[in-house]
């Protein structure tokens, strides 16, 4: 019987501790770890160019990025693989920066939701914001951009979990979403 990969996926707007859950669950499931490309792409054309600023073809090639890091984990068949953001990021952001979204990223997001057993975990907003040389908005409402990622994730017909309070609470609720489906099967 070949097994399906389970694919948890952090979502969430800047700073509401993605990162940090994600690295949690893979340490725990001893699974793979689909890092942030855009943190990644951002800082390599930084180093590379000290004036650099993001522009909306960057996008592009950061979705072209973080579609290939998932492809090339999926190739190996974990159990359960997690991703600390996916094309869900890029639409957004795309969205609220230039007003619309790349439809090759559009694409690629709707072909993804077809294959395979995903499990998207949508982060809270309400922990305490973190400085970080890439985060651009702290003045921007995460709560707006909290409920911006519940309507696009309601509008694909997406079923997901949304988790808050600490990382230790956060981690908690997604083991006992796992749990429950264990147990159910």
């Amino acid at each position: 019987v070949l097994l399906m990969t389970q694919v948890f996926i952090l979502t969430g707007p800047e700073s509401c501790g993605k990162t940090t859950l994600a690295t949690a669950l893979a340490g725990y499931w001893s699974a793979p770890l689909v890092e942030e490309q855009a943190r990644s792409y951002l800082l390599e054309k930084g180093r590379d160019n000290p004036d650099f600023h993001y522009q909306e073809e960057d996008l592009l090639r950061i979705a072209e990025r973080q579609l290939e890091a998932e492809n090339h984990a999926l190739e190996q068949h974990p159990a359960r693989l997690i991703c600390d953001t996916d094309l869900l990021v890029l639409m957004v952001w795309s969205e609220v920066k230039y007003g619309k979204c790349e439809p090759w990223i559009q694409k690629q997001f709707e072909h993804s939701l077809r294959h395979g057993q995903r499990h998207y975990i949508l982060c809270d907003w309400q922990i305490p914001w973190q400085e970080d040389e890439l985060r651009e908005h702290p003045d921007l409402h995460r709560k707006e951009l909290f409920q911006r990622y519940k309507q696009k994730m309601n509008d694909y017909g997406i079923i997901y979990t949304a988790v808050g309070g600490s990382t230790m609470q956060r981690f908690r609720q997604v083991y006992a979403l796992v749990a429950r489906e264990e147990r159910a099967q």
